[in-house]
């Protein structure tokens, strides 16, 4: 792992991609500040409502950018380690010295952990952004003004939009560990980027497209409640972890190369 670690530290690439996670955020939330200054200070957000995850941009160009293609960020920032040391050849000599349990774990491990960190300082940034730039601001997309007792979660999050900021956030830094884990296991598999490249991100977009999408998962402050976003978890959650294991078994007991 401190190998992994390493490289990933010193390479240009990494903080080129871990510098665009970043930054991306805050892009989203200087357009609302624009917004803010066109309209003369109308319309003054509250900060829960402004944090990158809420949407309030118009057409969530940020989000999609971000969001839709999150395994190949993860791949380029350096969840395709293996790959690397398959053309190397430092593959072999780790196998040689850990085995190929150990070998296959730690890039599994490594690559869940950069990729949660990093989606957690992205979103952590841009929310330190948002408290300063709109703190004591109002403005809840006029959805303040909706009473919806049949949806827990919307009440929930209405009451207390801290807290729902910070629950969906987490849930989307794990879905962005998964993320990597997956780009990571199909690295593993294929060792070579161009298949592993679209695999992960076939896996990923077949998730985002489909009619109960991933990106609800991610989106506070929306219509939809637990009895939606839990079964979209729970699957995203099985795909997530069936499709590493297979690899790690095949790796670690069959694939002699």
């Amino acid at each position: 792992m401190q190998s992994h670690l390493y490289r990933i530290i010193h390479n240009k690439l990494s903080w080129v991609i871990f510098s665009i996670i970043i930054l991306i955020p805050c892009i989203d939330a200087f357009q609302l500040l624009l917004l803010k200054f066109q309209l003369g200070n109308e319309v003054e957000y509250h900060p829960a409502f402004a944090f990158f995850l809420s949407g309030s941009t118009r057409g969530h160009a940020a989000q999609m950018i971000l969001l839709w293609f999150l395994p190949l960020y993860f791949l380029l920032l350096g969840a395709d380690d293996a790959i690397q040391d398959y053309h190397t050849g430092y593959r072999y000599i780790l196998i040689s010295k850990v085995g190929r349990w150990k070998y296959c774990l730690e890039k599994l491990q490594t690559s869940f952990f950069v990729s949660f960190s990093t989606m957690l300082s992205s979103l952590l940034v841009n929310f330190i952004l948002v408290f300063l730039l709109f703190n004591g601001g109002t403005f809840k997309k006029g959805l303040n003004g909706i009473n919806s007792t049949d949806n827990l979660l919307f009440t929930i999050s209405m009451n207390h939009p801290y807290v729902a900021v910070l629950g969906f956030s987490l849930v989307c830094c794990v879905m962005a560990g998964f993320s990597g884990l997956i780009g990571s296991s199909v690295s593993l598999f294929f060792l070579d980027r161009k298949y592993a490249y679209t695999a992960s991100f076939f896996i990923w977009f077949l998730l985002v497209l489909r009619p109960s999408s991933i990106m609800y998962l991610f989106q506070p402050f929306t219509e939809y409640d637990f009895n939606i976003l839990v079964p979209i978890l729970s699957t995203s959650l099985i795909i997530f972890l069936i499709i590493p294991v297979l690899i790690i078994i095949y790796e670690a007991k069959y694939n002699e190369n």
